[in-house]
């Protein structure tokens, strides 16, 4: 009986201690819109009107690792089919790391359905310049729509 609860207490403190491990949501970022109007009425070197919507595809880079760890286990154990003593840890330190680079492109390669949706908005600046800006949510804008460029993203005028 004795056994059972340092190891039921272990675990209570083990738990504790990873459930503070947990990452919190990640905040909205927040933009006194308000200001961005007014400012605009007098300063606006980066406004202008939408010109061109048009629907693109935006290739996600992102990989899950799983073709970076097969790719490193792969490459591992053939590396270490290589050589003797000192030379065959280092083939096969080398072949983990060449076999997790080239699984991970590999993932990313095979994966690659198109890309996820977005919006290519083009802009013609009130200075005469052209602006191109991809974001993913289309926020209704239509072509002849006064905007404001703010951080990559279009803020549409009133």
């Amino acid at each position: 009986m004795s056994g059972k609860v340092p190891a039921a207490v272990f675990a209570g403190v083990l738990g504790l201690t990873l459930a503070g491990c947990a990452a919190t949501p990640p905040r909205a970022r927040y933009y006194d819109d308000d200001y961005y109007q007014r400012r605009a009425q007098f300063d606006c070197s980066r406004c202008g009107v939408v010109r061109e919507v048009a629907q693109v595809y935006v290739r996600d880079n992102a990989t899950s690792g799983g073709g970076a760890v097969l790719g490193a286990i792969i490459g591992g154990v053939l590396g270490s089919t290589i050589g003797k003593g000192d030379g065959r840890t280092a083939a096969t330190v080398a072949g983990a790391v060449v076999g997790g680079a080239i699984g991970n492109q590999v993932e990313r390669d095979s994966s690659d359905y198109g890309g996820r949706p977005a919006w290519r908005f083009t802009v013609r600046l009130d200075d005469g310049r052209w602006a191109t800006v991809t974001q993913w949510h289309h926020d209704n804008l239509r072509p002849g729509d006064r905007v404001m460029i703010r951080d990559n993203r279009l803020l549409r005028l009133r």
